[in-house]
């Protein structure tokens, strides 16, 4: 009983609590310690031994366990890290910032200059280069799609805003770190920027030919009038003209430029911008395009083969105004006009 007293009071030594001792001899609580603090106590070998385990469980240092997905996880942000300063590094222009800051305020010029534009100049353009430009948010996924399964037979599937980031921003270099990079952009730009800013510094940045870049100049160039003064006939040739200015120029060959203007008269009508008869109107329309004394010396007119007038412009120098397609005379205009033709015939008979 002595024992088991002992244990009792050392129990509760343990726990914290204070033991009420019932001991009225302190001879009798003296010898009861004795006892409990014996080396041979089985009591005293059993505190020994849970203060030792307490002891290690203290002392011992945390064990440090492995994970290799978190590791892999660590190496692979690395390494995309790496990878995204490469491709920021091989497309940007390095005065990028400057670029970013000068079409943002670009863009509130060309927006208040492009208000006097007719609406069948937008639509052309809108029609031809990106028909679903006012629907996306920056990239077209079903123009993506149908440029992989037709292997870009019926166009890149960049959006207009793609290709003002690409002509305006980026490296002129065929990547596909580049190309990347342009979608980023082009959804950042999307959220920057209005529909209508961004489409009015597209069509006052991009290329027009012979060393032309925007609209204003284009229209003077070809036509020498303001944009503002474009019929539907002059803004569906030059909007043939985007893809590739330089190959379908008409001052070079003089039956493209009816060729495309057709192409762009029939998706205005197909996506309801305009009515067959409307665009056969313009089809026949005979174009007449300005060539000064300078592209005249350069064998522009040459290549034209068809005849003119001179006559003394306002600045008093000597220019060209050349018939380029005279239906009377020019069989392959005439075959673009009876195609078309035969075309608008389809499209009532299939609405009818």
């Amino acid at each position: 009983m002595g024992i088991a007293a002992a244990a009792a009071t050392h129990k509760l030594m343990i726990l914290g609590k204070t033991p009420k001792f019932s001991f009225k001899n302190p001879q009798i609580l003296f010898d009861k310690t004795l006892i409990f603090n014996s080396p041979n106590s089985p009591t005293h070998i059993n505190s020994l031994l849970c203060l030792r385990v307490n002891s290690l469980h203290s002392k011992s240092p945390p064990v440090r366990t492995h994970h290799p997905i978190q590791e892999l996880l660590l190496l692979l942000a690395f390494l995309l890290t790496l990878l995204c300063f490469r491709l920021l590094s091989n497309a940007l222009l390095s005065d990028f910032p400057l670029r970013w800051q000068h079409l943002i305020a670009f863009s509130h010029e060309a927006e208040a200059r492009t208000k006097s534009y007719p609406k069948h100049l937008w639509r052309a353009i809108v029609v031809y280069e990106d028909r679903r430009f006012f629907r996306h948010f920056g990239i077209d996924p079903f123009g993506i799609g149908r440029a992989v399964l037709s292997l870009s037979a019926r166009g890149g599937g960049s959006t207009i805003t793609q290709q003002l980031v690409k002509n305006t921003l980026l490296k002129n270099e065929r990547t596909f770190s580049r190309k990347i990079l342009e979608t980023v952009l082009a959804l950042v730009l999307e959220r920057t920027m209005s529909k209508q800013r961004i489409l009015s510094s597209y069509v006052c940045k991009i290329y027009w030919g012979h060393g032309i870049n925007g609209i204003e100049s284009a229209s003077k160039f070809y036509f020498r009038k303001h944009p503002s003064l474009l019929s539907l006939a002059e803004s569906a040739m030059l909007t043939g003209l985007i893809p590739a200015p330089e190959l379908r120029s008409p001052l070079r060959d003089h039956t493209s430029g009816k060729t495309f203007q057709a192409r762009v008269l029939k998706r205005m009508v197909q996506v309801g911008f305009l009515d067959i008869e409307m665009a056969l109107l313009a089809v026949r329309q005979p174009l007449y395009l300005h060539l000064s004394r300078e592209e005249h010396a350069n064998g522009l007119s040459d290549e034209l083969g068809v005849g003119g007038k001179n006559k003394q412009n306002e600045e008093g120098t000597e220019s060209t105004w050349k018939g380029t397609w005279g239906w009377e005379r020019e069989s392959k205009i005439r075959e673009v006009c009876e195609e078309m033709e035969r075309w608008a015939i389809k499209v009532r008979l299939g609405c009818t």
